[in-house]
């Protein structure tokens, strides 16, 4: 009997194949030419000043550590290493590819 910690076998073509690819720049910009704009998802203070202060209401409910989460880090060198590389398929394309 096996145990469900067990590793399954692949075929040995699976177990060659490299886990990603790293793609080359598709577009002529340099990574440090990209100018990131970071904002929060939700601005209380903004909505506080226009009228809607709803700061207590989540407060109340003990949710401000998931707007928190939201408006915490924002990885610049991995959006800039992104956005350099970015393709766009095309749906028929790849269906005819995978096929």
């Amino acid at each position: 009997m096996t145990s469900s910690s067990s590793v399954q076998k692949t075929s040995t073509s699976m177990q060659n194949a490299p886990a990603y690819e790293i793609k080359g720049k598709s577009m002529s910009l340099e990574e440090w030419d990209l100018k990131i704009q970071i904002e929060n998802s939700v601005d209380f203070v903004s909505l506080a000043h226009h009228g809607c202060d709803i700061r207590s209401y989540y407060e109340a409910q003990d949710l401000m550590e998931y707007f928190n989460m939201l408006n915490g880090s924002t990885y610049k060198t991995l959006i800039r290493h992104f956005w350099v590389r970015a393709h766009i398929y095309d749906k028929n394309a790849a269906k005819l590819e995978e096929t």
